[in-house]
């Protein structure tokens, strides 16, 4: 299987920012940086590469992860500025080995948004539960990233690609 993700540079430049960010926010425990890798992992994107994005806090029952793939920025040409979503495959057939315990996977589907949210962006994600390290994890898996998130990778016309 093809790994031509880059979540291992993502957690990199995650951890650099984190220095100027370091006094609004705790560093994550060294055990749940790894369970994110080993989650990236499974991403595939069907071609080229793309990066595993994720935003995680820790909430009065568990530690809650959302992970997805970051858009391309597309510089230079005709199509400068466009945001392109990365198609990819994920694997979930031994999604379990990366918990002690699986508590429970659950497929969230909203075909129809209009009547839960109104600018709901993502339309199904997967959600998976269970214990870590000892700790309640609560994980979903999304088609693509939040809208607030900027672009993970700029390409450029002569097929260099740059991480934002």
């Amino acid at each position: 299987m093809s790994h031509s993700h880059l979540a291992i540079r993502h957690l990199v430049k995650q951890l650099e920012l984190s220095d100027t960010r370091r006094t609004t926010r705790p560093a994550l425990p060294v055990w749940l940086v790894q369970f994110i890798d080993d989650f990236s992992q499974r991403f595939e994107p069907f071609n080229g590469v793309a990066r595993v994005g994720y935003e995680c806090q820790q909430s009065e029952q568990c530690w809650e992860v959302a992970l997805f793939l970051g858009e391309h920025e597309v510089i230079g040409g005709p199509q400068d500025g466009q945001m392109r979503p990365i198609n990819f495959r994920f694997d979930l057939k031994e999604i379990g080995k990366s918990f002690q315990t699986l508590e429970g996977m659950n497929w969230n589907a909203f075909p129809n948004s209009h009547v839960c949210y109104e600018s709901m962006a993502d339309l199904s994600f997967l959600t998976i539960e269970g214990l870590v390290s000892g700790q309640k994890v609560r994980v979903q898996l999304h088609a693509g990233p939040p809208d607030s998130i900027g672009p993970a990778i700029r390409q450029y016309p002569d097929g260099r690609v740059e991480l934002v």
